[in-house]
């Protein structure tokens, strides 16, 4: 494990952040993982802002799963957030993890007020290997840890005749990649049929943890002649950077029965005996211009209401979506909307947008301030002694989060119906105490 960290370091403040590699000497393509943990020694007041990492030479595939805690450092327990990266470099050389931009909100160890504070991580250097020599020169380079093959044919291969037209999808999954890393296999000529490449899909199969793709290709085949054929075997061969050794995944080959078509020759023929015995007909009189069976110009007005048809429900649609976008950005900044957050959040992230949003214009954007200034003791013992335990790590007089909420749903509904002039949605930025 490779670690670099910086610290920042106040009066009575104490908040870093690290930056983990779990490994720092890669292939091309090979994926690492890059976590950041940020600490401090109390706790936070707002969800730490972090800045887009970019790294020269990769694809960065970000991982919206963070872990919050209790994590420790040299000895020393702190209060913490961790998320991470997933990193795929595409060029050879010495590369580094720029530095992470990060900002917190945290109290001092002394106090409750709180300060934000703008963390820097050190940049961490890692080398991307070239292709190994062993890999065939001839096939295109894949590092995955595994890859499966499968292929899907639309009509059975033994009950074929000539002129049918049948599709073949290729199914390449990779486990451990991207899934533009994923080669091709190619879509050879043969003499029996003529191939037409069809469409490519590309689908991101990531998990939880661990990126993984497939790619999906179809071909055309129209059988053109008769007889028993077979393709050849069809290989992915890919590295597997943990086991440091090259594997080869196959699709066996597969054999066709396309027999004789009788009713293509009778057309033939039947074509050939009408096109001699038929006689030149006497050209007919001309009517007026059809239009897909009907006269030009009431077929000119059917279109024509048509359009306004469709210009009216366009009008109608476009007002509709922005009537309920902006609808649903006011309940989105609603009191009652973060209060639900809230309510459902498995801990106490939400306690603070939505206290923005009920408090009135004066009051303190203190959680413990404004519960003191209305006598509402018994909240106010609560919310201490759950971040006591939380963030103080003191266990005696412990509150479950449960009934922490239960004692700020009873204060709303006593204080509901005295609240008058509140600020409005969207005229304060979010605040923590």
């Amino acid at each position: 494990m490779y670690i670099l960290c910086s610290n920042m370091l106040h009066a009575q403040l104490k908040c870093f952040a690290k930056v983990e590699l779990d490994r720092n000497n890669v292939y091309i393509q090979q994926p690492f993982k890059v976590t950041c943990t940020v600490l401090t020694a109390t706790w936070y007041t707002q969800p730490p802002e972090f800045d887009n990492i970019q790294i020269p030479g990769t694809f960065v595939v970000p991982f919206t799963h963070s872990q919050t805690g209790r994590f420790t450092d040299q000895g020393i327990e702190y209060s913490g957030i961790q998320f991470y990266y997933i990193v795929f470099p595409y060029k050879e050389g010495m590369f580094s993890v720029p530095s992470i931009t990060i900002t917190v909100a945290t109290p001092l160890e002394a106090g409750a007020a709180s300060s934000k504070v703008v963390l820097h991580t050190t940049p961490v250097s890692f080398v991307v290997k070239p292709v190994p020599e062993s890999f065939p020169h001839n096939e295109e380079w894949l590092v995955a840890g595994d890859v499966k093959l499968a292929d899907h044919w639309s009509k059975p291969l033994s009950t074929l005749k000539v002129g049918d037209v049948i599709e073949r999808t290729v199914t390449t999954d990779a486990s451990g990649t991207l899934p533009q890393f994923i080669p091709s296999l190619p879509t050879g000529k043969v003499s029996w049929a003529e191939v037409y490449p069809g469409k490519v899909t590309l689908k991101d199969t990531r998990d939880e943890y661990t990126a993984n793709g497939e790619r999906v290709q179809s071909s055309t085949w129209l059988l053109t002649k008769a007889g028993t054929f077979e393709l050849p075997p069809e290989k992915v061969s890919w590295w597997n950077p943990y086991a440091a050794r090259l594997y080869t995944r196959t699709l066996p080959a597969v054999k066709l029965q396309v027999a004789d078509n009788p009713q293509l020759g009778m057309l033939t023929t039947l074509e050939d005996s009408l096109a001699k015995a038929s006689t030149p007909l006497k050209p007919a009189k001309k009517g007026p211009r059809m239009i897909a069976g009907m006269i030009w110009y009431k077929a000119c007005l059917y279109a024509l209401a048509v359009l306004l048809l469709m210009w009216l429900l366009y009008r109608t649609g476009r007002y509709l979506t922005k009537k309920i976008k902006y609808l649903l950005q006011q309940y989105h900044q609603s009191e009652s909307f973060w209060f639900r957050q809230f309510m459902k959040a498995p801990a106490m992230t939400s306690l603070y947008q939505w206290w923005d949003r009920w408090r009135k214009n004066g009051e303190s954007p203190a959680v413990a301030a404004t519960l003191l200034q209305q006598q509402e003791t018994d909240t106010l013992k609560d919310l201490i002694s759950y971040d006591m335990a939380v963030y103080g790590n003191k266990q005696e007089n412990n509150v479950t989060i449960t009934q922490l909420k239960h004692r700020f749903r009873s204060y709303r509904n006593k204080w509901k119906h005295k609240k008058d002039n509140f600020i409005q949605p969207g005229n304060r930025q979010w605040t923590g105490n």
